[in-house]
């Protein structure tokens, strides 16, 4: 990488507006400040404040679109930057103040065709470590996401967390920018843009030395506020998944897995016996939506 190259970070935000602004804050002490920040707002309403923001430390932006969807803000702000690496944050983290700067050194170890997925903390939860084994995203052959992205370990892995993580902009197009049929929750859009990164010769790396603290606000987001309707993305977006990819062999499998973790969630009282009916719609519209190749 050359010195004159600038980062941009992207962070899509929906329903968060003030807490987006928060995060706005934490980026103004990096350590490294050759970055833009572009903020992609879905929120039905123009925020003036998010409007007006200016930093001295930085380049900033902000787009009030109209589309409500994670991939395509994704998509949306890859088209606007004018860095040459993007830099992917969640709207409710606190980044660490280095991360740019190693984010970096990570490109320059690692050379340009990597997508690197950085190091996310999240207090009083082992949600984002579930298996010590391993590092990074990982897919089964049935459906289950496996992930543990806050561990000192780095390597490779299948697909790297979508609130940290970095890649080119060139690699970002050459892949087509991530799958707008990833929707509602958009469950497995980050599995399938690691997919798509490795598909192309690239590669997906998990490293720690990039960290960000994740709030996990209760709503906005992708949070829904039907519970039940969750099912419904995930089913729709596992089955479209496997048919993308080819893995319909094991279509019976992930079917068997979702109604199982629509059985455990309802005696979790997470949801209700609507989401039954929910899986099912999903398995169906995953089944007929047209692949995007």
């Amino acid at each position: 990488m050359n010195k004159e190259e600038i980062f941009s970070i992207i962070i899509p935000t929906f329903n968060r507006q003030e807490i987006v602004f928060n995060t706005i804050q934490y980026l103004s002490n990096q350590t490294n400040s050759n970055f833009e920040v572009i903020i992609i707002d879905q929120t039905d309403g123009f925020k003036r404040e998010l409007n007006d923001f200016k930093s001295e430390n930085f380049n900033y932006r902000y787009f009030n679109i109209n589309e409500i969807g994670l991939p395509n803000a994704r998509n949306y702000g890859a088209d606007k930057a004018l860095g040459d690496i993007l830099i992917f944050l969640d709207d409710d983290s606190i980044p660490d103040i280095n991360i740019v700067e190693n984010y970096k050194k990570l490109f320059q170890s690692l050379g340009s065709k990597v997508l690197i997925g950085g190091r996310v903390i999240e207090k009083g939860t082992d949600i984002l470590k579930e298996r010590n084994n391993i590092c990074g995203g990982w897919i089964t052959w049935y459906g289950k996401t496996l992930k543990n992205f806050d561990t000192d370990n780095s390597g490779e892995c299948e697909w790297a967390p979508g609130g940290n993580f970095a890649l080119s902009k060139k690699l970002f197009f050459q892949v087509g920018g991530f799958d707008t049929n990833f929707i509602g929750n958009a469950l497995l859009e980050d599995g399938d843009f690691g997919y798509a990164v490795k598909k192309s010769g690239g590669r997906v790396y998990y490293q720690p030395e990039s960290i960000i603290e994740h709030i996990r606000a209760p709503m906005g987001g992708v949070r829904l506020r039907n519970p039940n309707k969750n099912m419904f993305y995930r089913a729709h977006n596992t089955v479209y998944f496997f048919r993308k990819y080819d893995k319909h062999q094991f279509l019976f499998f992930v079917f068997i897995y979702l109604y199982c973790v629509a059985l455990k969630d309802y005696f979790n009282k997470k949801h209700r016996a609507g989401a039954f009916f929910w899986t099912s719609v999903g398995f169906y519209k995953g089944f007929t939506t047209n692949i995007k190749k």
